[in-house]
């Protein structure tokens, strides 16, 4: 099991209702079902981070877009995971 999942397991543990956004390079990418609610909202093509785990992504210059759309539209809370700090 690869540690973004692992601390992604943690996360939602804390708070299951709340989107996190992992910073993975030059992208932000959320897992599970964190991704299937962000497809399904942006139209993101789900791909797979490993056998057992889904995932979606946008580049970090879109960032203040998606996460303003999504307190706006949607009223969805989310939290910048950024594990490089």
């Amino acid at each position: 099991m690869s540690k973004l999942y692992k601390s992604y397991q943690s996360l939602k543990l804390d708070n299951s209702n709340k989107i996190y956004l992992f910073k993975s390079g030059m992208f932000y990418i959320s897992l599970q079902e964190d991704a299937k609610k962000l497809s399904d909202i942006f139209g993101f093509k789900i791909t797979k981070l490993n056998e057992e785990v889904i995932k979606v992504g946008f580049p970090q210059n879109r960032l203040e877009y998606y996460t303003e759309k999504l307190s706006v539209m949607d009223s969805l809370d989310c939290e910048i995971v950024d594990n490089n700090h």
